[in-house]
């Protein structure tokens, strides 16, 4: 079992995203490959068509891509790790996935009642797993990304800063097993229980998304400068 994860955050190590991310990874037995976006060499998509016409399955850039693109092929999972920022997932992750161009062909065809390109090599895909983080304390704030990966399993924590907090962080234990037991059945069977999935979208009661809008707004007045 090879696992493939890619970690949006441009706070690396330092974020809460990479702490949720670690939390499934060490649940695993797998041979795990993770590289933070920010550290590779990934040039934005041109949108010129060449790997579709002049140069089929190449794209004019040359830069880390291509190995993101031959360990995306050798994988059986793909993790895609981000915060929300501004209500979405971060343009590191954005860049990365429009990059995945080459891998289509320019055909489209129907698939189910939706237009697709059909894919250049016939691999079979690996399973995705959309890790994403927020600091609003609402699980809304995830819409945009699940939206954007809707086949994906979705593990979603609101206000993870909550994470750092051993006084707060022992609320979300249930959440956190919920997350390591995933990854045990994910990596072992290749599927998660759907019992088991509302339990990897974390929820607040509405008096607790008051106090953490609270505490946030006191910390940043504490921070503003005058």
């Amino acid at each position: 079992m090879k696992i493939l994860a890619l970690n949006a955050s441009p706070r690396k190590d330092k974020g809460t995203t990479d702490i949720l991310l670690n939390h499934f990874l060490e649940a695993t037995d797998a041979e795990i490959t993770k590289h933070y976006i920010t550290d590779l060499d990934i040039k934005g998509c041109m949108g010129c068509f060449n790997c579709w016409t002049k140069t089929p399955g190449k794209c004019i850039h040359t830069d880390d891509m291509q190995m993101i693109i031959q360990q995306y092929a050798e994988s059986d999972i793909l993790i895609l790790a981000t915060p929300i920022y501004n209500g979405t997932i971060t343009h590191y992750l954005q860049k990365l996935m429009e990059r995945f161009l080459p891998t289509a062909l320019p055909y489209q065809v129907k698939h189910g009642d939706q237009t697709r390109h059909p894919r250049r090599i016939q691999i079979k895909p690996p399973k995705t797993v959309l890790i994403a983080t927020a600091g609003f304390p609402d699980h809304q704030a995830f819409n945009i990304a699940k939206q954007l990966y809707p086949n994906s399993l979705h593990i979603t924590l609101p206000a993870a800063q909550n994470l750092t907090t051993p006084s707060l962080r022992k609320h979300l234990q249930p959440f956190l097993d919920a997350v390591t037991e995933a990854a045990k059945q994910l990596t072992t069977t290749g599927t998660v229980d759907p019992q088991l999935a509302p339990q990897l979208q974390y929820q607040y009661s509405e008096e607790m998304r008051q106090a953490i809008r609270d505490g946030a707004n006191t910390y940043f007045d504490s921070q503003i400068k005058e």
